[in-house]
């Protein structure tokens, strides 16, 4: 990783703490992601309270993941070729309104199904044009040697709220239902009133897509023929597939994403299928989501430190050897310490990944390479569960473990063939994003 950013002297640049675009938007996330999780958890209670069956709020979940997969690549696309501050305001304003909707609906008679499935489909299609927005401004404002640990903080926030969410949910959910939806429906009002004081001014002499406007354009000279939208609109999936770097990057992602998905499941039953199972599993997630907020605040300093080939071998092989103990002790902690180091180490692949595409990839398509590389490594990871239950449906637990230590144990062998990263692309400097 330190050939992809080299690290410079503390008093080069100012410290992220001392960035106030990056504070700003980052605190108005972490309420944003806190208020998410707590409505991600009261949602599916409020519907088997109106009296829903548990399919039904299953299906909630369902529809969910679906249309964040549908809508990620638009969303990327807009994120180019649109003004990134009206995109992040509209989001938030958006699910404000839905969410608060809801939470109205919810104080005042039971919530039909049919509300709950378009206040799921409205938020999740915002969110999803929110990110690459925010991603493309947190490039803007934050110098290139600080890309990694801003991206390691941004992973830290929405691990911290996974931890406080659950806690806060069945509190609120106490008092009145429809309280942590309205904190909900709050945390959007608070975080688009920091992206507007975040985002003071469009980019002088650019239009929305980059392109130069006005006096700059007429100092250019002849811009070129505006390409056709199918081109533009799949210009990520080209980068993608004309860079090897890149194309490792999204099928080693997809892999280690299928198999942590099958893990967690096989976790969630296997062990919580046992006497006071439920506690061990309650148990596990909470241990899992301190070791995830570790694991993103470690990043920076193993980015510095530590290669990138032995980063993307030590997070399967740490989750290999454990698991492979599980096997032949048939221990449950060892099962579990197994999922928790890699809960540990895979956020630190994310934002290594995610900081090389930062610093490489040029900004006018970012958007839609980003978008297009986390579908490719996110599509087959809702195979996990089913890959899970049919593992454990035939086998034990612990051969269970075994399994998934041979498979971890060939994910850890990969990056001997890693190709070497793309060039270094040269980003905007830090300033107030369009």
């Amino acid at each position: 990783m330190t050939a992809t950013v080299p690290p410079v002297p503390a008093a080069a640049v100012p410290r992220l703490s001392r960035n106030r675009d990056f504070q700003l938007l980052w605190i108005g996330q972490a309420l944003s992601d806190f208020g998410s999780s707590m409505t991600y958890i009261v949602l599916p209670l409020v519907l088997l309270a109106s009296g829903n069956s548990t399919t039904v709020a299953a299906t909630v979940g369902t529809v969910s993941l679906a249309v964040g997969l549908v809508a990620r690549l638009p969303a990327g696309y807009l994120s180019d070729r649109c003004d990134q501050r009206a995109l992040m305001l509209g989001s938030d304003l958006v699910r404000l309104v839905a969410v608060g909707s809801l939470a109205v609906y919810v104080l005042l008679r039971p919530v039909p199904v049919a509300l709950a499935l378009v206040t799921v489909v409205v938020s999740v299609a915002a969110l999803e044009v929110f990110r690459p927005a925010q991603s493309k401004v947190i490039r803007r404002i934050v110098p290139t040697e600080q890309l990694g640990a801003a991206l390691s903080l941004n992973q830290a926030r929405a691990y911290g709220a996974d931890i406080a969410a659950p806690a806060a949910a069945g509190l609120l959910l106490a008092l009145e239902p429809s309280v942590p939806l309205a904190v909900d429906a709050l945390t959007f009002g608070v975080s688009a009133l920091c992206v507007a004081v975040v985002v003071r001014a469009p980019r002088r002499g650019r239009g929305p897509d980059g392109a130069p406007s006005g006096r700059d354009a007429e100092a250019a000279g002849p811009q070129p023929v505006a390409e056709r939208f199918l081109t533009r609109f799949t210009a990520g999936w080209r980068y993608l597939a004309g860079d090897r770097f890149m194309r490792w990057c999204v099928l080693y992602g997809a892999g280690l994403n299928l198999a942590f998905s099958a893990l967690t499941f096989a976790l969630i039953l296997g062990v919580g299928s046992r006497p006071d199972g439920a506690v061990a599993v309650g148990t596990a997630m909470s241990a899992a989501a301190v070791a995830g907020l570790a694991g993103s605040l470690l990043t920076p300093y193993v980015q510095r430190h530590v290669s990138l080939k032995a980063t993307l071998v030590a997070g399967p092989a740490t989750g290999a050897v454990l698991l492979a103990v599980a096997w032949t002790s048939g221990s449950t902690i060892a099962f579990v310490a197994g999922f928790c180091a890699l809960c540990l180490l895979i956020p630190v692949i994310s934002a290594t990944f995610g900081t090389i595409m930062a610093v490489a990839v040029p900004e006018e398509i970012y958007g839609r390479v980003i978008t297009a590389s986390g579908l490719v490594a996110q599509i087959v990871q809702p195979c996990g569960p089913l890959a899970a239950g049919l593992l454990l449906a035939r086998l034990s637990l612990p051969t269970t473990a075994a399994a998934f230590a041979m498979a971890f144990a060939l994910l850890a062998a990969v990056p001997v063939a890693l190709p070497k990263p793309p060039q270094t692309s040269t980003p905007a400097p830090a300033r107030s994003p369009s």
